[in-house]
């Protein structure tokens, strides 16, 4: 059966606690680091969809206000359209024309609108207009607002995590330092016996 917490448990593994093995605090140190790095993660993700929450509330709030200053009127072509421009997302080849409307009904207004190629003179196009009658840029559509949520969050998962693992990276690079520094240590210490030039030395002298 599955224990984490068995003797020799994954859990203990990657902390550096299973019994019978030579098991330096470095070891230990950088077990802990990676359950960090693991649990960053996971606070990573709550915290990014907290935020892509967040950003859908607020701009689905400001897209609601925005609607009540924006209107849909009918205006009419005065001229031919021309200079096609490039297919649209949705497969449509646009040009553009100059365009008469009145919004307020005694207020009258002209502009280039963006109108679909081939659209004749005295031709009917939708416009988004603002209070005052203006061009104006049409309300954002869930879809967008949903795309610009997902992004915020992704986004910042992306900031969290880089920054989480950059730190304990540093981190490890510095346990790993210090655990060469201890090993060169011990080394100098047990090497002289090991390798029995201690015991040439003394036999030198003894003569």
């Amino acid at each position: 059966m599955f224990d984490a917490h068995s003797e020799n448990g994954p859990l203990r593994r990657l902390l550096g606690r299973r019994s019978g093995e030579l098991r330096h605090a470095a070891d230990r140190t950088r077990g802990l680091w990676l359950v960090a790095f693991a649990f960053s993660t996971v606070v990573a993700v709550l915290c990014a969809f907290a935020i892509g929450v967040a950003v859908w509330h607020t701009e689905t709030h400001a897209a609601h206000t925005q609607a009540l200053h924006r209107h849909r009127v009918s205006a009419t072509t005065l001229g031919e359209a021309h200079r096609a421009l490039p297919l649209r997302f949705d497969s449509t080849e646009t040009a553009t024309a100059r365009a008469a409307w009145a919004y307020p009904a005694s207020q009258r207004h002209t502009a280039m609108l963006l109108v679909p190629a081939g659209t004749p003179v005295g031709g009917k196009v939708l416009v988004w207009v603002d209070d005052a009658g203006r061009e104006a840029p049409a309300p954002r559509s869930e879809a967008d607002i949903a795309s610009s949520a997902i992004a915020t969050g992704t986004a910042a998962f992306g900031v969290l995590v880089l920054s989480a693992a950059t730190v304990i990276w540093l981190r490890l690079r510095w346990v790993e330092a210090r655990r060469l520094a201890e090993w060169d240590r011990e080394w100098q210490l047990v090497e002289p016996r090991w390798s029995g030039r201690l015991r040439r030395q003394r036999g030198a002298d003894d003569d």
